[in-house]
């Protein structure tokens, strides 16, 4: 069965990457759509976790709150951090093509990067997957879109149009794998899988003394 998780994520797990604190943009989403909620009864997946930091905060919230990373040091991390606060979330390993979860289970999904980095085929199956996971009226947040303004793009090895891996610089650097967005692009693949309400920002800044350009989409949509 086809995987999307790439081991570099692994390593970078096991050594200790990855950050504590939610992005401003998730906490946005959350709270524009799901504050006045009741929150125990509203289930939201964090695609992709990671460490973790947006399942703690969605748990901390009260959230019934539901996450996957492909890493296994990655989730062992994020297990020990919710018992250590006595938070409660139903935290699996598993791969993002190969997810089980019942069709129309969730009021919210968030992607914080983690669908980009995968040729443009297994990114629309995610997002296919996400629609369906989705309750009618459910939302989705998918967000550090990076678009081809961004720093490295075209600077690595290209497997298909837009799509690198082995990235000499910026935010992709490394042996991951990374599509980047051109104008218009997620749009017409979130409207063509069913998505409307589709809202679109771009958020752009330079790091280490403006040698780096980061320019990314901030996307949320609705089933």
């Amino acid at each position: 069965m086809e995987k999307s998780f790439n081991e570099f994520w692994e390593e970078q797990f096991k050594n200790g990457w990855g950050g504590k604190w939610p992005c401003e943009e998730v906490i946005r989403f959350v709270a524009r759509n799901f504050y006045k909620k009741d929150r125990a009864n509203t289930k939201i997946l964090d695609f992709g976790c990671g460490a973790g930091a947006h399942t703690w905060y969605l748990a901390k919230e009260g959230f019934d709150t539901y996450a996957f990373d492909g890493s296994a040091s990655a989730i062992e991390r994020l297990k020990v951090m919710l018992q250590q606060e006595n938070l409660v979330a139903d935290v699996q390993v598993k791969d993002g093509l190969q997810l089980d979860y019942p069709s129309e289970m969730f009021d919210g999904v968030i992607d914080n990067a983690v669908i980009y980095s995968n040729r443009i085929a297994h990114i629309k199956s995610m997002y296919t997957d996400i629609y369906h996971m989705l309750k009618q009226g459910g939302k989705l947040l998918t967000s550090s879109l990076f678009t081809t303004n961004t720093t490295g793009y075209k600077d690595g090895e290209e497997l298909e149009h837009n799509t690198f891996i082995n990235i000499k610089s910026g935010p992709t650097a490394g042996g991951q794998t990374a599509h980047f967005f051109e104008d218009g692009e997620i749009e017409k693949i979130l409207s063509e899988i069913g998505f409307y309400n589709i809202q679109v920002d771009i958020l752009k800044r330079t790091d280490q003394g403006s040698k780096l350009v980061i320019e990314y989409f901030v996307v949320s949509a609705e089933k």
